[in-house]
């Protein structure tokens, strides 16, 4: 595995491709969470648009493999909050922060985002549709501010209105679309090929 996002290298450790002078870069060894999906690439590409603040506080929901909380501390300088209702996700995102020296900066329980309280300037979550549904009331919650970011992916377009219609009601709005298109030997039962992320942010606060 071997793939370029802007100036972000994600490599597998067993790769022989290096990265080029001034690049940044990502080693992922992930089996269950593959680091190189869509839904991740989407989510990658709208991260290197988005203006993160530094110090920003960070929440990378349903964190897989790490990828995205990684890719978003190693931008900013930034301190991750990742949670998994998953052991294993939270073993895998765990030895990747080790091994790309992050450990310190990349904190993970596994459990639900119920249990998460306080403010976060920026979301990750690259989950099913279905499980965004669960998450619009938290993601809400979690984003209290005007201009709080969040990043959604792991959808298909044809999911991707209904999405926008509902964060749209809780105060979000749009600032990136990103598509990624993957062929399958079979179509998915979602009719489509197409995955979608949105960057979006909190245009107004609740205070």
């Amino acid at each position: 595995m071997f793939y370029r996002i802007g100036n972000l290298v994600i490599r597998s450790p067993f790769s022989i491709r290096k990265p080029k002078t001034g690049e940044d870069c990502l080693v992922l060894k992930s089996r269950s969470f593959p680091p190189a999906h869509p839904s991740t690439k989407a989510a990658l590409t709208i991260l290197h648009r988005l203006e993160i603040k530094r110090e920003a506080q960070i929440l990378d929901i349903g964190c897989g493999s790490g990828i995205l909380g990684l890719a978003a501390a190693l931008k900013n300088g930034a301190t991750v909050l990742g949670c998994d209702i998953c052991p294993a996700a939270i073993k895998a995102s765990m030895q990747n922060a080790a091994l790309n020296r992050m450990g310190n900066r990349f904190h993970f329980f596994r459990g639900s985002v119920a249990a998460v309280s306080g403010r976060f300037n920026l979301i990750l979550a690259n989950l099913q549709a279905v499980t965004h549904t669960e998450m619009f009331d938290h993601y809400h919650r979690l984003l209290p501010l005007k201009g709080d970011l969040l990043v959604v992916s792991g959808f298909y377009d044809v999911q991707a209105a209904n999405i926008e219609q509902e964060l749209a009601q809780r105060d979000f709005i749009v600032l990136e679309r990103v598509e990624v298109h993957a062929w399958a030997a079979a179509l998915p039962e979602e009719g489509s090929y197409t995955w979608v992320g949105f960057g979006l942010k909190r245009s107004a606060s609740d205070e």
